[in-house]
């Protein structure tokens, strides 16, 4: 029996600390360890409790230095402010040359440890 597998998503568990500066920079690159051009997408990233499956609302901002020729992304967020233990997605939108081809590149936990001070 044959089988396809479409789900190209890797995992990637992130914790941080709540009322901290979110600041995340990956480097994409291709099975073969070559450099993503990501001038070609968009992105999305969203978290939610796993228990209700509710979206938690917060804002991420996406740049892509060198203009996204280098693979670059940085994820930052200013208002990660609630502790738990939720999950996520980070999905694309190419924007050529096949526009609206949608992929989900990222999933896993997402924790935001307690903090003291306010």
């Amino acid at each position: 029996m044959a089988s396809v597998n479409l789900d190209i998503a890797q995992r990637l568990d992130i914790t941080c600390r709540k009322g901290d500066t979110f600041s995340l920079t990956l480097n994409m690159t291709d099975s073969a360890g070559t450099a993503i051009n990501l001038s070609a997408y968009t992105f999305t990233m969203q978290v939610r409790d796993a228990s209700t499956d509710a979206d938690k609302g917060f804002t991420f901002n996406f740049s892509k230095n060198d203009g996204g020729t280098t693979g670059k992304l940085v994820i930052t967020s200013t208002d990660v402010d609630t502790a738990g233990s939720y999950i996520y997605d980070l999905q694309t939108t190419e924007t050529a040359p096949d526009p609206d081809v949608i992929q989900t590149w990222l999933y896993g936990t997402f924790t935001i440890n307690d903090d003291v001070t306010s």
